[in-house]
């Protein structure tokens, strides 16, 4: 187990000593991050008039408030990631009914020039045949 860091913060003009496992930088952005939601909060309208107590619960729901936005954003991207994945596996899926069927029209079409290649050989056949017919009825009737 790694030892854990202690990093001194200020979170709302207090110093805070904060440990934890993460790195010196990131509790610092941590801290960042909640200096910057108490100015938001300090700022808004009402924002001079609040106690503490109450500072410390706006600030709590902001913060809550951040965490279930990024969180529904979290959910709503791995379910576009899965219909993405789906839509993949559906168009390989159909690449590959998209080359049996290539695969398919290349072996018809080379059956189809094997028979053309017969079809011609019997036709250079019977014009033989028909010349020497040809031939031997111009020879007989002469």
């Amino acid at each position: 187990m790694s030892p854990k860091n202690n990093t001194k913060v200020i979170i709302g003009g207090n110093v805070y000593t904060l440990s934890g496992d993460e790195s010196e930088e990131y509790i610092q952005r941590v801290a960042l991050y909640i200096n910057n939601k108490l100015d938001e909060l300090k700022a808004s309208e009402n924002g001079q008039f609040l106690n503490t107590r109450l500072m410390s619960i706006l600030l709590a729901i902001n913060i809550a408030d951040d965490y279930f936005k990024a969180k529904e954003g979290t959910v709503n991207l791995e379910k576009s990631f899965k219909l993405k994945d789906e839509l993949i596996l559906e168009k390989e899926r159909e690449i590959e009914r998209l080359q049996e069927t290539i695969h398919k029209l290349e072996a018809d079409k080379n059956e189809l020039i094997e028979r053309a290649d017969r079809l011609e050989e019997d036709m250079e056949n019977y014009k033989a045949e028909l010349d020497e017919y040809i031939e031997t009825f111009d020879l007989e009737n002469g």
